[in-house]
């Protein structure tokens, strides 16, 4: 566990390493290598360990890596796995499109 999702609203999804999805809440855990991906109109604030606070804005996307959870200045190197951030944004797209059919 490198860190703690202390505020979040709209849909907020974590990718794990093994490409396992689910939305996330308050209160759950993330862990190293994890990638958080912000839809549109959604947000999250992350609490890692070292102290510092993860601010995940509307459609962006955020790879949990030793940058970001270990870094000495918390910025990421914008490292993400595009087929997964690719899948994540699709299973998005399909859940819209059945709600508004």
């Amino acid at each position: 566990m490198v860190g703690t999702v202390i505020a979040a609203s709209g849909r907020v999804t974590v990718v794990t390493e093994q490409g396992q999805t689910r939305e996330l809440r308050v209160g759950d855990a993330v862990h190293a290598d994890d990638m958080l991906v912000a839809a549109l109109d959604a947000a999250a604030t992350v609490r890692l360990l070292n102290g510092r606070k993860l601010e995940l804005t509307s459609g962006t996307v955020a790879v949990l890596d030793s940058d970001v959870w270990d870094g000495e200045d918390g910025s990421d190197g914008g490292s993400a796995r595009l087929r997964d951030v690719q899948r994540v944004l699709a299973e998005s797209n399909g859940a819209v499109r059945g709600a508004v059919a």
